[in-house]
């Protein structure tokens, strides 16, 4: 069997099941373990409180970020 049939056949499963799958595959992959990754967003997490305590950076209200996104998908879709 193939990758596009593989991947044909996963698509079919309910999405927990597809969630579990890409789970297992990812846990398959060699690289960070789990509890690495965890502390290395915990680390990034603390470094951008610090920044926003800074004023290191510049927020931007969600309202603005949420138009500019939709402007974005709009040129993309040509609408």
């Amino acid at each position: 069997m193939g990758r596009a049939e593989i991947l044909k056949a996963a698509l079919e499963l309910p999405a927990a099941e597809r969630e579990q799958l890409a789970d297992d595959l990812w846990a398959s992959l060699p690289g960070e373990t789990e509890a690495e990754v965890e502390q290395a967003w915990a680390v990034e997490i603390e470094r951008r409180i610090d920044e926003a305590d800074k004023a290191v950076v510049k927020s931007v209200p969600w309202s603005e970020v949420r138009g500019e996104a939709l402007d974005a998908v709009r040129r993309v879709r040509g609408g």
